[in-house]
């Protein structure tokens, strides 16, 4: 399933209008149709507060397998932002580590 239709079923569970959950992040309803049809994607911010607003976890919205951050790159990322800019070079750093072991054991 995509974000957008992901983001209606998570709506409809809730039992929620997009009016109404526009009106609890502070969006215009037309964002939440432009969402739910898949013409464009909230930013990190938002995404939280679907999360709160519909009471599920950011991994509902996000499978990987269609190019979308999965659950783990999605909270990396909203870890990362509030960090300051030497320590997200730090994890920069670390994460090419990382990288570079994993090419090694697989190469």
């Amino acid at each position: 399933m995509s974000f957008g239709e992901q983001l209606r079923l998570a709506r409809k569970n809730a039992g929620m209008t997009q009016k109404q959950l526009a009106d609890a992040i502070g969006a215009k309803h037309n964002s939440i149709s432009n969402w739910e049809k898949g013409q464009n994607q909230p930013d990190a911010e938002t995404i939280r507060l679907l999360c709160r607003a519909l009471k599920v976890e950011a991994n509902h919205f996000f499978s990987g397998d269609d190019g979308q951050l999965s659950a783990v790159e999605f909270a990396l990322f909203g870890e990362v932002r509030q960090l300051s800019e030497e320590d997200k070079r730090d994890v920069l750093e670390f994460i090419r580590f990382k990288r570079a072991q994993q090419e090694k054991r697989q190469g």
